[in-house]
């Protein structure tokens, strides 16, 4: 009685699994109904959207309207998006249903930076190099001035790309909080190295220094804004100076 349980329970599988393998070759032979693409963003992006998604494939001869679902190689679709510059992952390629779905996620550029040779490109969240895109956001942080182009090979960003980090750093910093974020969008670098900071509420440059004490530099110049500049008589002054410990110096003209 035993065996026979084992020997039913057994055959129950293995029919179960048969028509499971039956479905899915029986499914692959169906022709693929249509096509969706998933950008997942933290932000709404323009940088690489659905219909450039489509013009890649596109260009590198991908199709799949018409076409039988075994005969469509999600592995080359998967490669072929992998090496575009603006997606930093491919998450998935595969069929829901007789759809063909990708999902990506794209790169959340928070720098665009035009180098002392007047080269443009993009820095990601992480640090990563991109090449200059027109498409890029508004909302992104500008910086210009004495900045070196230390990215020939364009790796990646470290300490000891002694410029771009800090301007990364800071930058890094603002777009960490969305107060920050809306008051500041362009950034410079002086001839000493000392970065100085363009507010959108303000017409008055803000001399930052370097990544020493970034944070409570920050938190002075908000401080600044919201109970001291109301009171100010603006166009008496040039710039205001936070790189000493402590203080804000305002500049007269």
């Amino acid at each position: 009685m035993k065996i026979f349980k084992i020997i039913t329970s057994f055959l129950l599988t293995l029919g179960i699994l048969i028509l499971m393998i039956w479905s899915i070759v029986k499914t692959k032979d169906q022709n693929c109904t249509g096509f969706s693409i998933v950008i997942n963003s933290v932000e709404e992006q323009k940088l690489i959207t659905e219909s450039d998604i489509l013009a890649i494939l596109q260009q590198n001869h991908t199709e799949w309207e018409g076409k039988k679902m075994k005969e469509i190689d999600l592995s080359t679709i998967h490669k072929i998006l992998a090496q575009e510059s603006f997606i930093k992952s491919v998450d998935k390629v595969h069929f829901s249903g007789t759809k063909l779905q990708i999902e990506i996620t794209p790169h959340n550029i928070i720098l665009e930076i035009t180098s002392n040779d007047g080269e443009k490109f993009l820095l990601d969240d992480q640090g990563i190099y991109l090449p200059f895109s027109p498409k890029v956001e508004n909302d992104v942080i500008h910086a210009s001035g004495f900045i070196p182009n230390t990215f020939q090979n364009k790796q990646n960003i470290t300490p000891n790309t002694k410029e771009l980090f800090e301007i990364f750093f800071v930058a890094s910093l603002i777009k960490a909080d969305p107060v920050y974020t809306s008051l500041f969008s362009r950034m410079e670098m002086n001839e000493k190295q000392e970065i100085i900071l363009h507010s959108s509420f303000s017409n008055l440059p803000i001399l930052f220094g370097n990544t020493q004490d970034a944070e409570k530099k920050l938190k002075a110049i908000m401080y600044m804004y919201s109970e001291v500049l109301p009171y100010m008589e603006r166009d008496k002054y040039t710039n205001l100076d936070v790189r000493f410990q402590n203080r804000i110096v305002a500049k007269k003209s």
